[in-house]
């Protein structure tokens, strides 16, 4: 067996101030393989955003080990994007300028930069909006922008921070949908964060549940079930109670959504 993509051992992250020292995480444990696609789940301040930022290597943890191919995370690296709620896109910029700016970086040519991200832009179905302006974009136009960006540049792994937080439910369902076609066709390791039950239900191979003050894993949770999903079967009513059960064995519930 492969070794692991990524591998947290006995990481803990906290903040020192004058008068305290804030503990986010405590004793994390995990892996992710290749291709695996992981939701983060947990209720608001449990520290899963924080999780995203030591596999960045925006942060670096306070205690512990982060290892990417084995090898300790020391500062942020275009192998590991990062999608944010907010699409973080350029409104100075049109669509197809934005999707090749992260190339551009790289010391890709202009015009090798703008075939690439066209190439993206097929991929997430919005080659037809290339010349258009941000503002001109929907919500959920607006994050397959930022998704087809942050796959230009062709990362290992991308991390998407509850990308779909902002969108409205049928905006959001539909890039649910439309986040497992990319993910399968680009075969990429994916860390997805959020806060819903039914979301990561539809979309992970593993649930990771973080709860707790300071966050620690609860749960590891394979969700072998084919997609599409059905969250009213059997199979998937026991998984939820199982991580409901889980929450409820403290005061998890604050700001997820069950």
């Amino acid at each position: 067996m492969l070794p692991p993509k990524i591998k947290f051992i006995n990481v803990t992250k906290s903040y020192d101030s004058a008068s305290k020292s804030d503990v986010i995480l405590q004793d994390l444990n995990f892996e992710i393989y290749a291709e695996e696609f992981i939701c983060i789940l947990g209720p608001s301040g449990s520290g899963k955003t924080t999780i995203l930022g030591l596999v960045a290597g925006f942060i670096k943890p306070s205690g512990g080990n982060v290892l990417f191919n084995s090898k300790n995370i020391t500062r942020p690296d275009s192998s590991r994007t990062l999608v944010f709620q907010d699409y973080a896109l350029f409104p100075w910029l049109n669509i197809l300028d934005n999707v090749a700016f992260g190339l551009t970086t790289k010391n890709h040519k202009n015009n090798h930069a703008r075939e690439k991200a066209l190439e993206y832009l097929n991929m997430v179905e919005l080659s037809a909006y290339k010349d258009h302006s941000v503002s001109q974009l929907s919500g959920g136009m607006k994050q397959r922008v930022a998704i087809a960006r942050a796959l230009a540049v062709d990362p290992e792994v991308l991390l998407l921070d509850e990308p779909f937080g902002a969108l409205d439910l049928q905006s959001r369902e539909s890039m649910q949908t439309e986040l497992i076609r990319l993910m399968t066709k680009a075969k990429k390791t994916v860390l997805f964060v959020t806060h819903s039950v039914d979301e990561a239900l539809k979309l992970a191979d593993r649930i990771l549940v973080i709860g707790g003050k300071p966050g620690k894993l609860l749960c590891d949770t394979t969700i072998a079930v084919a997609r599409p999903r059905d969250l009213n079967s059997n199979q998937l009513i026991s998984i939820r109670n199982k991580i409901l059960d889980k929450l409820s064995q403290s005061d998890l519930f604050m700001g997820l959504n069950i």
